[in-house]
This record gives C-alpha cells, structure tokens and sequence, in this order.
C-alpha cells in the first residue's frame, strides 16, 4: 500500500474517517476544510521560528530543527487522538500546499500500516475551488430573499423555514453578526476565508431544484463582504416583504439584544457611535431611556428615526422584484408558522 495523493475534486468520491489538517493552529482557525481537524506538526510559534532561521540564517539548519519540532509535535498526536485508531482507518492529511508539513506526518503513518492520502496542493487547491464559486461563477440557484424593515422578524422566519425543512442560509449567523451598529456579537466574527467557506459548504449540500432562502442584507455583514456572485444572484432574486407595525417590532427589538440590555456600558457606547446621525439632543434622550432601562420606548424610536429612514434609503431589492408584502407579528409563534408556511407555498409554486 502506497502513500497516495488525492486531487480535490475526488474528496467527495472517497470516503475517509478522518480528515487531518497538519497547518499551525492560526492558519486553522483562518479558514479550514469543512469536517477536518488540525493535528498541527508546527505551532504558530515553531513555524514562525523556522520560518525566520531559513531566511535569516539558514535553510539547512531550518530544516533541521523544523525536523525536531515536527517528530516531537507527531508523537504527541500519536499518543493522543491517534492512539485509537484501528488499522482499517483511513485518512486524508493536507497542509498549505501539499508539502513537506503534510508529508511528513503521512510518512509516518503510511509506515504504520494505515491508508494515507495528501491532498494535491493542499489547502490552497481547496481555496481555489472556493473563490472559483463564490467570484468567477454565475449562481444558478433558485434563491428567495425574506425583506422587511428592522424588528419584523426575518431572522426568525429563516429560522422557522429551516425547522419546516427548507434551504437556508443564515448570513447573520454564519458571520456572527446581526447585520447593524448594534450587531456585534461575543467571540467576534470569524474570517473572511472561514465566511466564504461556510456559504460554499452550504451551497454544495443543498439541492439546487430546491429554493434558498436568504435573509436580506447590505453588501457587507460587520466587516464581512457577501461574496461577489452570491451578492450578484441576491440583488436579482425575488423577495418576500415582511411587514408588521411599530408596537410589535419594538416589542420583538426590545428582546433581541440580551447582551446589550444586560451591560448597559456597551449599549451606551453603540449610542454615541449614531451621532454622526442625530442631534446631540437625541442621542442625550436615547441615553436617558437606556438609564431608565425602558428598552421598549429606545426600540421603537430607533425603529422610527434610525432604522426606518435608512431602510427607505436602500436600493438593494426593488418593488419589480416583490413577491408578496406579508403581515407578520413576530411575537406569536402560530402567525410566525402560518406565514412560513405561506412562503413556502408560494416559493415552490414559482
């Protein structure tokens, strides 16, 4: 039995027990192979040492110590989560490019006796396949986008189609990221690597003779920017509009920031980031409501002065392009399944 190479459009077609990524952990974190897991044989620090003796010093004695970090960091993993691998285990190992890091581990498993692949080109092949989707490709998809003003309950919705069974993708939650000033979530948002990853992986499962449903949104989430050919496809897909009145939507606003109500310092500080805005006056006022902690009143004048005319300001999805304008209050469950039903009905009439 060889030690064999595998090109990466035949990933699909062979069915491995595990999928190891030998990079260092910060280029893991960065973006990765959905489903793999990293067994680094350099830490960030030991690849950042021998890549600084091989351009400084030398590359013979890079090599060499890169050689010791590698063995220790391999018999670690040998001792750790390889250690119960049966001998029928297969697996497929990748680094950057397909080279001496990812050849090095496989070797010596090789030598074992399991079934070792590398990946032809690494990680750098799998990068490839994903730019080549999301910003050379025309998407084909039958898309559907959920449109609505702030507060009338679009993530929700996507959510409830999701448990019906349909095709989702979650932008918000793939970027970690409710789509506003207000919007910045714990733990931060990841990559724009680890972004496009996710959205591609979601892609390639779904059945393309199904709808997609996408929540609407600006071109970028944060600091993340929707993929070019995903951006192109949402801006020409037709849209559900949902709509529902100013009471409910503060009602519903007023319980979607938990994080923020609990440590009103935070809250104060998405405040002062709107006075390029609004009057001084009006940013005093909504400081006041955060101080009383009436969170429904600060909802609902956001909703009337902030969200809404900046809402009407957007150009993303045209009238030509509505489906439907649907009534929804976000705070009754049974309106949230009847109009999830409804959209789906309609959808796959279409």
């Amino acid at each position: 039995m060889e030690l064999k190479n595998c090109k990466f459009e035949s990933i699909s077609k062979v069915n491995f027990d595990t999928i190891i990524d030998v990079r260092s952990p910060k280029e893991f974190t960065e973006d990765h192979i959905p489903n793999s897991i990293n067994l680094p044989v350099l830490s960030d620090f030991e690849r950042e040492v021998v890549g600084k003796i091989y351009i400084q010093n030398s590359q013979f004695e890079a090599k060499k110590i890169g050689a010791k970090y590698i063995s220790e960091n391999i018999s670690k993993h040998l001792d750790g989560l390889l250690s119960n691998k049966n001998d029928n285990w297969k697996a497929l190992i990748y680094c950057w490019r397909g080279g001496q890091r990812s050849k090095s581990l496989g070797i010596v498993l090789h030598e074992i006796g399991w079934d070792i692949n590398i990946l032809d080109g690494g990680y750098k092949s799998y990068r490839k396949n994903v730019v080549k989707n999301l910003y050379e490709d025309e998407l084909f998809h039958n898309i559907f986008i959920i449109s609505g003003y702030t507060g009338t309950g679009k993530t929700l919705m996507l959510q409830e189609l999701s448990k019906k069974g349909a095709q989702v993708i979650d932008l918000e939650k793939l970027a970690n990221h409710k789509g506003s000033i207000f919007g910045s979530q714990p733990n931060g948002q990841p990559s724009q690597k680890r972004f496009e990853s996710e959205i591609h992986n979601l892609m390639k499962k779904f059945n393309p003779e199904m709808p997609i449903f996408i929540e609407s949104e600006s071109s970028k989430i944060g600091y993340l920017k929707i993929p070019p050919a995903l951006w192109k496809k949402m801006k020409s897909s037709p849209h559900f509009e949902l709509s529902s009145n100013n009471i409910s939507r503060a009602k519903f606003l007023s319980t979607q920031y938990p994080e923020l109500y609990k440590d009103t310092n935070k809250l104060l500080e998405k405040i002062e980031l709107l006075k390029e805005f609004h009057k001084n006056e009006t940013i005093i006022g909504w400081k006041n409501l955060i101080e009383k902690k009436d969170f429904f009143t600060l909802s609902k004048q956001l909703i009337e002065m902030h969200y809404d005319p900046k809402y009407k300001n957007s150009n993303n999805y045209n009238e030509k392009s509505k489906i439907q304008k649907i009534h929804l209050d976000p705070n009754i469950k049974n309106n949230v399944s009847e109009v999830a039903n409804l959209i789906l009905e309609i959808s796959n009439k279409i």
